[in-house]
């Protein structure tokens, strides 16, 4: 109702009841001021109504109540870290877990989800793809073919965040997958590729996305077929890890340059800096022990040699991507605390053609066990399909899940934000209709940041 209608509406009530003679001026004159009174309170009213609602329009105006509590109930509530629940409940507030557990109390404010029947994981986290950056066997972004060593080179200034033909939906159904984060990395073409990435697969740019830049320096080892055709370093092995050696001693000359720099600033003000050299400022990174090194390995002696290399230059922390052969250097991964991230290939075979479940013979030995897409060599979206193979043969699914959850977030340094539902961690979820590994099953709600960021078409309700 209008404050003119109703307005109108009073004085017409008020001419119609007057009463008459002296009592009655006075009972007018006084209704009469209280009726002025009322409308004046009415107008001000409408007038700071008016005024509040342009200011919320605005975005000024603050909330009355507090940000959104969400609780999901009812579910079975895998957390990856071995506390699990067959009927838990999440709280979620202000993106973060606000408590889990079961037999929790429910805030009377928060909006519930009932997902009984249904299994919450933490969001699903790769550790090593190659997402947004252009398809396996066609025209990459990834690679930087024109110089061997090219540890300046950002991977965030190629990556598209739609991702790049065929699939120009890679992102969306990544997350409809229930993959929430990914360490994406250049390509193995190169002895030092670049620096890697963790992006959060949410927003509309890679700015928006990422969660960590730099997060690992890219190297990869073996044999350079592209340049042994031109003739050019390195045309073999030791060409190639030589390389390494080269730009680690290249970063500690360069690093002595500005250390002496530093100290003769101090006596002559005036004196010039080394001329800038962005290669030997990345090359810093991994000489400081600022960020962890991630190489590219298939055999055996190529594995040793990665592992030489860290021990050599004190590396902050060695992870090795695919290393097929890893399972025959096991004990001496784990004696150097080595991570395996394996995959795209899941399972190979020995010399005496015996079946080797390459996850679940390093787990037994000790091997601290990634598993990952490669993608787009496996399609992002098939993370879980990964780790499922290796369910399939032998390995434990609690560390399978961890596998794709936990430990991705370890070998970054975001344990204590990512990989795992406990209180105080990024609200990053999946709610599945069944079993993780049983490919049949769906996504049915994904969150990042406590935001639900996918909805299954199938569902209904809120």
């Amino acid at each position: 109702m209008s404050s003119l209608y109703f307005r109108e509406n009073v004085q017409r009530r008020l001419r119609c009841s007057e009463p008459s003679g002296l009592r009655g001026c006075w009972f007018v004159a006084k209704t009469r001021a209280a009726v002025i009174l009322f409308l004046m309170f009415l107008l001000l009213s409408s007038l700071l109504f008016k005024n509040l609602a342009l200011k919320a329009k605005a975005g000024e105006l603050p909330k009355a109540a507090g940000p959104e509590i969400v609780a999901i109930t009812g579910a079975r509530v895998l957390t990856a870290t071995g506390q699990n629940y067959d009927r838990g409940t999440i709280l979620i507030k202000d993106g973060k877990i606000l408590d889990l557990g079961q037999n929790l109390k429910i805030p009377p404010e928060a909006r519930v989800i009932d997902a009984s029947g249904c299994l919450v994981t933490p969001g699903l986290f790769d550790a090593h793809s190659h997402l947004g950056l252009g398809p396996s066997g066609g025209v990459t972004e990834d690679n930087e073919m024109t110089d061997p060593v090219t540890p300046q080179l950002r991977i965030i200034d190629s990556i598209h965040p739609e991702g790049l033909g065929p699939d120009r939906n890679q992102f969306i159904n990544a997350v409809a997958e229930g993959v929430t984060a990914a360490l994406v990395h250049p390509g193995s073409g190169n002895v030092i590729g670049g620096q890697s990435a963790v992006l959060k697969l949410r927003g509309k740019t890679v700015d928006e996305m990422c969660l960590l830049f730099p997060a690992v320096m890219k190297m990869a080892l073996g044999r350079k077929g592209a340049y042994a055709q031109k003739g050019q370093m390195p045309m073999t092995k030791m060409g190639t890890a030589y390389l390494v050696r080269q730009a680690m001693l290249e970063a500690a000359e360069y690093k002595k340059m500005l250390e002496s720099y530093e100290k003769e600033k101090k006596k002559n003000t005036a004196t010039a800096p080394p001329p800038r050299d962005l290669k030997k400022e990345a090359m810093l990174l991994v000489l400081d022990r600022k960020i962890p090194v991630h190489i590219h390995v298939g055999s055996a002696d190529d594995i040793m040699t990665a592992v030489r290399l860290a021990g050599e230059f004190g590396f902050k922390q060695l992870s090795l991507a695919h290393a097929e052969e890893a399972y025959k250097v096991a004990e001496e991964l784990a004696r150097n605390k080595v991570t395996v991230v394996v995959g795209p290939r899941m399972i190979t075979y020995d010399d005496q053609n015996r079946l080797v479940n390459l996850a679940a013979y390093l787990h037994r030995h000790g091997v601290e066990v990634c598993i990952m897409t490669d993608a787009d060599v496996v399609q992002q979206p098939f993370l879980r399909a990964q780790a499922a193979i290796a369910v399939k043969y032998g390995l434990d699914p609690e560390v399978a899940l961890r596998a794709i959850t936990i430990n991705p977030a370890r070998l970054v340094g975001l344990e204590s934000r990512l990989g795992s539902l406990e209180k105080g961690k990024d609200a990053d979820l999946v709610v599945w209709s069944g079993d993780l590994f049983d490919v049949r099953q769906q996504a049915l709600r994904v969150f990042i940041d406590g935001r639900e960021v996918f909805r299954n078409p199938q569902l209904s309700g809120n």
